[in-house]
């Protein structure tokens, strides 16, 4: 009789210990935040001001923040705090070109810049030629229910879009 219960107390135990670790992870995954939400609330048509820097082109195929892998060629920019999916009209304040960019990353990591786009995005803008930064207005524009089309940019790259 005592081996039986020195038996039942180590199933027991066993079965205490692997419902508390699989709890725990359930738990845990229940807590965690999606990538695709802010820690802050912003209001659309919110501006910002600031300078935007390019990404690098070794960044090319490489993983963002939202899972897709980097395009260069895709109209999509890097925010901190800004919610993944949002879109973001950016205009150069010096030569006044705009364009509208998808943020599907996090960054930049300098404390410089407020936004790192895509490089069709900062040549649309002309910022390939020169200093490689420009200073920017971002305003913040209503999510759509399917993706921005990548279409919305004239040709040829580097003449932006006009107001």
């Amino acid at each position: 009789m005592l081996i039986f219960a020195k038996v039942m107390q180590k199933i027991f135990l066993l079965l205490y210990f692997l419902c508390a670790w699989f709890g725990s992870n359930q738990l845990y995954a229940q807590t965690l935040v999606p990538m695709d939400t802010s820690m802050y609330s912003v209001e659309l048509g919110t501006y910002f001001e600031g300078k935007a820097s390019y990404y690098a082109n070794s960044l090319h195929g490489k993983r963002t923040a939202s899972g897709q892998k980097y395009n260069r060629n895709k109209l999509t920019a890097a925010h901190r705090t800004l919610p993944l999916g949002s879109r973001l009209k950016v205009t150069n304040k010096q030569n006044g070109k705009w364009v509208i960019v998808v943020v599907n990353d996090r960054g930049p990591y300098s404390k410089k810049y407020i936004l790192d786009l895509s490089y069709r995005a900062a040549k649309h803008l002309g910022m390939t030629r020169g200093k490689g930064y420009a200073k920017v207005v971002i305003e913040l524009l209503p999510i759509k229910d399917e993706p921005w089309p990548q279409k919305h940019v004239p040709e040829p790259a580097g003449q932006g879009l006009q107001n």
